[in-house]
């Protein structure tokens, strides 16, 4: 993989995100094993940023005093109020979470939904630069967050760092690990897609059903 490739200038342009977006909204969300779609919906932002020279991801980690995917790893989102757009919630719930105000966020668009987990609520992927991200512009709320962290988009186009989920529906999913951190379920599914167009085929190559080993469902 060449540096140009992870370039911040390269990724961050005009055409890049262009070519993202288009990509992205031809992207089909697989339906099949859905009988009704549900009528809960939630919206997360996919902050790609800059930090410390590369472009990165940024993730949360829920934070244990949660009622429901307590400690788990995701991208800043929520549900969705009333009358609300999905952008206008990946924004507001950004801010809520982590203190990112929308004014340092430049939204490029948003995807198809995703179906969450065992299929009960539908989320839209929010795409989102920012474009130099520091430490300090994070407040993070403890009630809803334990942990904010970056992930190198190298890392994640890394094949030693990508595996798979087996679920007990039978759904499986990309995992990928960063250190210490594993990103899963649909997350880690968002993350895929996103890559995928975001990035040429020869850089992020991710055929996880054939990856050799298998990271059972928590």
């Amino acid at each position: 993989m060449g540096s140009c490739v992870f370039g911040l200038q390269n990724l961050f342009s005009l055409a890049s995100r262009e070519r993202c977006m288009v990509n992205l909204k031809k992207f089909r969300v697989p339906m099949s094993k859905i009988a009704k779609l549900p009528t809960s919906t939630a919206a997360v932002l996919v902050p790609i940023c800059r930090y410390k020279d590369d472009a990165a991801l940024l993730y949360t980690v829920r934070s244990t005093k949660l009622s429901s995917h307590s400690g788990q790893i995701s991208f800043p989102g929520g549900k969705t109020d009333k009358g609300e757009t999905p952008v206008e919630t990946a924004l507001r719930e950004t801010e809520e979470e982590i203190g990112i105000s929308s004014s340092k966020i430049d939204v490029w668009g948003q995807g198809p939904a995703f179906p969450g987990r065992n299929y009960k609520i539908m989320i839209t992927p929010v795409i989102g630069c920012i474009s130099n991200l520091n430490p300090e512009d994070l407040l993070i709320n403890e009630k809803e967050v334990s942990e904010v962290f970056a992930v190198p988009l190298h890392v994640l186009c890394d094949a030693k760092n990508q595996y798979y989920t087996q679920f007990k529906n039978g759904a499986i999913l990309p995992v990928f690990l960063a250190e210490d951190y594993k990103i899963w379920g649909v997350t880690a599914y968002i993350t895929h897609v996103f890559l995928s167009c975001l990035l040429p085929k020869d850089v992020y190559r991710n055929d996880w059903m054939k990856k050799k080993i298998i990271l059972s469902e928590q």
